[in-house]
């Protein structure tokens, strides 16, 4: 009676954790990665070194305890405990999110770009989540568990998957110190001044993107389609790096859109804040009067953006 409560649920927790940590390199392991930095992690104040190695201890943690819900070996001892730790700290983390900062909207990241989902609604999965491993926990001296093979496997698993991950997206500590300058110019503008020296003047369409980002070429072959009526011809582009190939996607990008565009290239930690791509941000003598962000409630939509754009004096 036990196994058929039990296997059940062991099943559906490897679909979790695979789930999740499938949908932080998703669909593109260097931008799901960093956009998981940047908005769970460095949003904690954890430094951005610190943060590019936890976020593949974390996205490997929950690859192997997934693989843990289906073996035998451990699982009171290892699989139970790390994962009962695992979803109270996100839970925590929700929760501050929810209730002390007011985020209310938006896609939390528990999913990535695949599953979006608000900070609430995660909440609630993840109380549903753990009332489900209480279950388990409840039932664990029913469980037989196999103290064979050794730990080591599991230790050398871990690892074996955090090098993959490393392997797959190597963008990791890349320390500077910035020189913060103060000027009339909003943050995107003052920071591709010496790029865009235009930017500055008049109206303007700046843009970050992802060469390798289906939404972001979506976004950019409806923007050239709309110059007959913003009158744009030209369009700033950011691009961020993405690998040693970056500027051959790059190429690739521009002949498939058709975008006429003078870009740059940054990595996507240093994007500033709420320009996660697709971005488009409005520029009106370098002050940014509008932005479209993401792909949750701050997405780019043409009707939205060709009223914003109309407004700009």
């Amino acid at each position: 009676m036990t196994n058929k409560i039990i296997w059940p649920l062991r099943i559906l927790f490897f679909v979790f954790f695979c789930l999740s940590a499938i949908s932080k390199i998703y669909p593109n392991p260097d931008v799901a990665i960093h956009l998981f930095e940047k908005e769970q992690l460095i949003s904690l104040g954890i430094p951005f070194c610190l943060s590019t190695w936890l976020s593949r201890l974390l996205i490997a943690l929950e690859f192997t305890l997934a693989i843990g819900f289906l073996l035998p070996f451990y699982f009171r001892r290892i699989t139970l405990p790390f994962s009962i730790v695992l979803m109270v700290f996100f839970t925590i983390y929700l929760f501050y999110e929810v209730f002390i900062m007011g985020k209310w909207t938006g896609n939390c990241g528990c999913f990535g770009q695949l599953i979006p989902m608000t900070p609430p609604v995660s909440l609630l999965k993840n109380g549903i989540a753990l009332a489900l491993l209480g279950v388990i926990i409840w039932k664990r001296n029913e469980i037989e568990e196999n103290k064979k093979p050794s730990i080591l496997y599991y230790i050398g698993a871990y690892v074996g998957i955090f090098l993959l991950l490393y392997f797959i997206s190597p963008n990791t500590c890349i320390c500077a110190t910035k020189e913060k300058v103060h000027t009339e110019l909003s943050e995107e503008v003052n920071l591709l001044k010496d790029k865009f020296p235009a930017l500055a003047d008049g109206k303007a369409i700046l843009c970050f993107y992802s060469p390798t980002c289906s939404h972001c070429m979506n976004t950019a072959k409806i923007l050239q389609s709309l110059k007959g009526k913003t009158g744009v011809d030209t369009h700033y582009v950011v691009f961020m790096i993405e690998g040693e190939d970056t500027e051959k996607k790059i190429k690739k990008f521009l002949l498939e859109t058709k975008l006429k565009a003078k870009y740059t290239t940054i990595e996507f930690i240093d994007f500033p804040t709420d320009t996660d791509p697709p971005a488009i941000l409005l520029v009106n003598n370098g002050k940014v009067e509008k932005r479209f962000f993401g792909n949750d409630v701050n997405k780019f939509e043409k009707t939205k953006f060709l009223k914003a754009f109309t407004s700009l004096k």
